[in-house]
């Protein structure tokens, strides 16, 4: 939004002409400021001292003339600009949880540090780990002023990927709702959005370990139950919050994990067709499965270095009439054999 467009809006705020859409970068701006905090009012007393103010507002810059009134709202609408390209990541201590906010981020909010990317990119974040953090926008992440310490934790409201600095004695553990994936060095990325009903966990490199927890009644105690995969290169586990049920899958695109060089090399001359599908594996790290004694006699001539996955196993499946379909995480090949 523009200087002009903000002074518009704050015109038309302060004559009543504003929508509750259009008053939401407003009331955020006269939320940040200090007097007016909601963590300071109760909620009823916060709506009064609001509407009270905004109320002497107007009385005073329309009591004032024109000039007045362009000048007033020219700062107001300074003030908004100022706000919301203060910065990309807003960085600070938390002395009281959100309500709203699930009870394993409320046990650490009190002594932790919030990062938020309010923004419209992606922010990057360099822990004192030295692991990377690319935060999506309007995404946000907590953890422990002792981070890297004793451990690696963090509660990751939103979307963001991770490139995690090895560290074998401090495992990196990243909660995101129900959802929790723990690493030692790879990278991985999370999306955890408020209004989806799942939680995505998509791996780059590495291994990650993924599990989502369970609080069970039984008739003397609360047990908490984990159910939980392993997830390697190009692999996908969504959890469906709905079912408590993790599903495992390949990423929409796969990445190819070896070099440019290694890859450039993987050409076949009329080449047995399990030896192309060993190198597949080798490139994308992820299995093919297949019956060899059917496809025995199947060969190709073909190179792996320019299509994406999915083209490559289009081309090889149309030329030896067969099949192929992603089933838990893993590529299966259907053929008739070849003649």
């Amino acid at each position: 939004m523009t200087q002009k467009e903000f002074n518009e809006l704050s015109k038309r705020y302060l004559e009543g002409k504003t929508t509750d859409e259009d008053e939401k970068p407003i009331l955020a701006w006269f939320d940040a400021q200090p007097e007016f905090k909601k963590a300071d009012h109760p909620n009823e007393e916060s709506l009064k001292a609001r509407k009270k103010v905004w109320s002497n507002l107007r009385k005073e810059i329309y009591g004032s003339g024109s000039v007045r009134i362009v000048r007033m709202v020219w700062v107001l609408g300074a003030a908004i600009c100022g706000l919301l390209g203060y910065i990309g990541v807003l960085k600070l201590d938390l002395s009281r949880p959100s309500p709203k906010q699930a009870k394993p981020q409320m046990a650490i909010a009190h002594r932790g540090i919030e990062l938020k990317n309010n923004t419209y990119s992606d922010q990057k974040i360099s822990l004192v780990d030295g692991s990377l953090v690319v935060l999506k926008p309007g995404s946000s992440l907590i953890y422990n002023k002792d981070f890297n310490l004793s451990k690696r934790e963090l509660y990751l409201d939103g979307e963001a990927f991770f490139k995690v600095t090895k560290n074998p004695s401090k495992p990196f553990i990243v909660h995101a709702g129900k959802l929790v994936a723990e690493v030692i060095g790879t990278s991985f990325s999370i999306k955890n959005a408020k209004e989806s009903k799942n939680v995505e966990v998509d791996v780059l490199t590495g291994k990650v370990s993924v599990y989502a927890q369970k609080m069970t009644p039984t008739s003397s105690d609360t047990v908490q139950k984990k159910i939980g995969v392993v997830l390697t290169p190009n692999q996908r586990v969504q959890y469906l919050k709905s079912e408590h049920r993790l599903v495992k899958s390949i990423v929409e695109i796969p990445n190819v994990i070896i070099s440019k060089e290694e890859l450039k090399k993987m050409t076949f001359f009329n080449a047995p067709i399990g030896q192309v599908f060993e190198a597949i594996e080798k490139a994308y790290g992820l299995v093919i499965i297949y019956d060899e004694e059917v496809m025995q006699d199947c060969t190709i001539t073909t190179s792996l270095d320019d299509e994406s996955l999915n083209d490559k196993l289009m081309i090889i499946c149309k030329v030896l009439n067969a099949s192929y379909e992603m089933v838990d995480a893993q590529i299966v090949v259907s053929s008739n054999g070849c003649q």
